[in-house]
């Protein structure tokens, strides 16, 4: 019997992380995996693959994930590279910024929300100027 196995080749597979409805957590999260919060999170969460918060969870801090759905609360801003979900009942106290997004019914957002690819440059606006000519019925043009 060896007391020195060879371990197995971890995955490198995205894990998948419970925050449970007894748990608290602050600081900075990163993962690239899930992330299920049935309790709360007070601080950042980074690159998470994706977040669900469930009708019991929040989250207090700023969250960047690639897709989100939200049943319970987050105060903080959501910027969503993939899809949004807002659940009923959900609240979000912040900006969100999303690919796509589903707002249900019974929703609540307070904050700015920008939906669909990144606005792109307007061109430059021509140095000549533009004469504007009214002309009403019977009257000269003006």
């Amino acid at each position: 019997m060896s007391f020195f196995r060879a371990r197995a080749p971890r995955s490198t597979a995205p894990g998948y992380s419970i925050i449970d409805q007894r748990m608290s957590i602050r600081g900075e999260i990163e993962t690239e995996g899930t992330i299920r919060v049935e309790g709360k999170i007070e601080g950042t969460l980074h690159r998470a693959g994706t977040m669900i918060v469930t009708s019991q969870g929040a989250v207090i801090g700023d969250v960047e994930a690639g897709d989100v759905t939200v049943a319970g609360i987050v105060h903080g801003n959501v910027h969503a590279t993939g899809r949004l979900e807002i659940e009923p009942g959900a609240e979000v106290h912040g900006s969100i910024r999303a690919q796509s997004m589903q707002l249900h019914e019974g929703a609540t957002i307070h904050g700015q929300v920008s939906v669909g690819a990144a606005p792109t440059a307007l061109p430059a606006a021509s140095p000549r100027h533009l004469e504007l000519a009214t002309t009403v019925p019977g009257r000269a043009r003006v």
